[in-house]
């Protein structure tokens, strides 16, 4: 199955043959990756600039209410879909937790690619006598009390009473190992949801034959905009691949940085992220021929419910890059279908 629903996006002027069901899984992982909604956060590295993953997002610890627990179900099956359909979804989520959600055994090591400071912290706590403090010294240059900050920075004892409790010198590697273990464990309710949502479309119990890696390329795809793969899954209608402009056209693809290429693909097909190989595409990208003069008067056009970009014929490889360039990033609203169905969606407002 293709497509699981019909999207209308109301005020826009679009017919879904496939291009904004695609755009609303693009929006999904967008809107899930901000401040809209409740169920993830950047890493401590990101916030913190430093060590790996700054870019990749969490689980929310804080987020255990009911109706965070059936959010995080429903992103459970949406992930389940994607795999089941290889709709990717863009996400950043860290490598911890797709280890989590496969049920491989993590190691406190795993926690420096979501929060180095805190890993680095508890080793110094632990091996303090390293600098030169000894029993004599620790309480005046450790004030720590049994508590810890979690991800979403909620104070949490670790033991009961533990805001009371000072950590000494002699249990200073217990107190590391609490904090430690807190840390590992504090997305388990969230955990536990999100196999649960997975469960209703995948066998669950054989996620543990995945690696989290293996798990995150089916969800996710892969984040890498792969061109010569593209450009074999590319056909061409009243122009050719050695056509001048339409070499401008790769030449420029290849020089677009990461995100420019995905914005190019969410432009012509509605998604940021390629099929994993050839026989992946369900459609290939087609590059037809603009006929309107002059050619460096205008922009490109996507057709994105069927992979098609409308090129004109530019005349230099510099317009070429900074036309491609304002379109990917300035036309994103599929608002060109002049369909009764479009007319309509245009028409539609928030009360209809």
């Amino acid at each position: 199955v293709e497509k699981l629903y019909t999207c209308t996006f109301m005020g826009e002027r679009s017919h879904d043959a496939g291009g904004p069901y695609r755009e609303s899984w693009s929006q999904y992982a967008q809107e899930l990756e901000s401040p809209h909604l409740p169920l993830l956060l950047r890493t401590p590295n990101g916030r913190h600039a430093t060590g790996q993953n700054r870019d990749r997002w969490v689980l929310h610890p804080g987020s255990r209410s009911v109706v965070h627990q059936d959010m995080f179900v429903f992103l459970g099956k949406l992930m389940g879909i994607a795999v089941r359909t290889r709709q990717y979804m863009a996400l950043n989520i860290a490598p911890l937790i797709w280890d989590l959600l496969v049920g491989e055994r993590v190691s406190p090591d795993a926690l420096a690619g979501v929060d180095q400071m805190l890993r680095q912290s508890m080793h110094k706590i632990r091996h303090i006598e390293d600098e030169g403090i000894g029993e004599d010294m620790f309480a005046y240059v450790v004030m720590e009390t049994y508590t810890t900050l979690s991800t979403d920075d909620r104070a949490v004892e670790l033991v009961p009473g533990g805001a009371q409790r000072d950590v000494t010198f002699q249990d200073r590697s217990e107190y590391a190992d609490l904090v430690e273990n807190y840390r590992l464990h504090e997305f388990d309710v969230q955990i536990v949801s999100l196999r649960r949502g997975l469960a209703t479309v995948l066998p669950v119990q054989q996620l543990c034959l995945f690696t989290g890696e293996e798990l995150e390329t089916m969800v996710c795809g892969r984040p890498y905009i792969d061109i010569d793969l593209l450009e074999s899954c590319t056909e061409y209608s009243s122009c050719s691949a050695d056509d001048e402009h339409v070499k401008f056209f790769w030449e420029v693809m290849r020089e677009f940085s990461h995100e420019e290429r995905s914005a190019f693909l969410r432009f012509t097909w509605g998604r940021s992220r390629l099929p994993l190989n050839a026989a992946g595409f369900p459609q290939r990208m087609k590059i037809l021929n603009f006929n309107k003069n002059p050619a460096d008067q205008y922009f490109p056009v996507a057709h994105t419910c069927f992979f098609q970009c409308e090129l004109p014929q530019y005349s230099t490889i510099d317009i070429m890059r900074a036309k491609l360039r304002y379109a990917i990033f300035n036309c994103q609203a599929i608002d060109g279908d002049d369909t009764g169905v479009g007319m309509q969606a245009a028409a539609m407002g928030w009360e209809d």
